[in-house]
């Protein structure tokens, strides 16, 4: 079995046939709570389509976005691995589908796909790697990437709410200047359309793949 990988983006993966054969298919509508905070990780998931925002929900409610998914991407994978219950929630942002794979753990993927098993872990490797060259970094991503996911996270979550700069900024930790330059920035690579308040996102995919890069590129 060979797997072929993005060379850009590590963990994102397009899977052979012989493996998505195995997998059970659940699609899902924007809006649904795909896993809670706390609940078990049963499952192996594989995002076969659509966005899934990543997210706490503090008890009064208020949502703290910790990263955007989009397509070829596996979800839940490390506490999955590690059989630990799930440190946030998954929101499906767009509809969708997820490619469930019937194994209970780290080991049932070892034995029954090798080759994946290696390729899960070198993605907690590389994962690792990036949190320990983030250490002294307070604000985790790149300052592009955070605002790019946010905006998604929050066109996707409220499409008819005109967000302000400072909305964006105090959503994601950002000066609302910053986000004034980064969106001129993303307006001039094509990636959205500005008119006043209203920004419209041409291609979720293309912007979620720009996020990733900006994360490469400070490595």
């Amino acid at each position: 079995m060979k797997l072929h990988l993005n060379n850009a983006f590590d963990n994102r993966i397009d899977l052979p046939e012989n493996i998505l054969n195995k997998a059970m298919t659940k699609r899902f509508k924007k809006g649904d709570i795909l896993f809670n905070k706390g609940d078990q990780s049963k499952n192996l998931t594989y995002i076969n389509r659509g966005i899934v925002g990543l997210v706490n929900l503090a008890p009064n409610g208020h949502e703290s976005l910790l990263r955007v998914f989009g397509e070829k991407f596996f979800l839940g994978y490390r506490s999955f691995l590690v059989g630990e219950n799930y440190h946030a929630s998954a929101i499906a942002l767009s509809d969708g589908e997820l490619l469930i794979f019937p194994y209970t753990g780290a080991e049932e993927v070892q034995a029954h796909l090798p080759e994946l098993f290696l390729h899960l872990t070198r993605m907690i490797a590389r994962d690792l790697r990036i949190a320990e060259e983030r250490f002294n970094d307070i604000t985790g991503k790149r300052v592009v990437s955070r605002i790019i996911e946010t905006l998604i996270f929050l066109k996707q979550r409220h499409p008819k709410y005109q967000w302000t700069r400072r909305e964006i900024g105090e959503f994601c930790g950002a000066k609302t200047e910053t986000v004034t330059r980064a969106l001129t920035k993303l307006e001039k690579a094509g990636l959205i359309e500005k008119q006043g308040r209203e920004i419209h996102l041409k291609d979720i995919q293309e912007l979620l793949e720009y996020s990733e890069g900006q994360e490469v590129l400070s490595h």
